[in-house]
C-alpha cells in the first residue's frame, strides 16, 4: 500500500487518499482483531449488535417513506 505524492498536490490530500486505502484494504481492522484474542461469544454479540442496528434503521427510514 503506497501513496505517491505529485508535485503539484497538497499534502492533504494524498493523506485522504491514503486514509481512503487504508480503509478499503480494513488494515486497522485486521491488526485490532489479530492484536488481542476475541472470544467467540464476543463475535458473535457484535455480529448481533450490527444487526439490530440496521434493523432499526430499515424499520425507520420505512416509517418515514409512508
Amino acid at each position: 500500500m503506497a501513496v505517491i505524492v505529485h508535485a503539484n498536490e497538497n499534502i492533504d490530500s494524498a493523506l485522504k487518499r491514503l486514509h481512503r486505502e487504508v480503509m478499503r484494504e480494513r488494515i486497522l481492522e485486521t491488526s485490532r482483531e489479530r492484536a488481542y484474542r476475541i472470544k467467540k461469544s464476543d463475535l458473535e454479540i457484535q455480529k448481533r449488535r450490527e444487526y439490530a442496528k440496521m434493523k432499526r434503521r430499515r424499520r425507520t427510514a420505512a416509517r418515514r417513506a409512508k
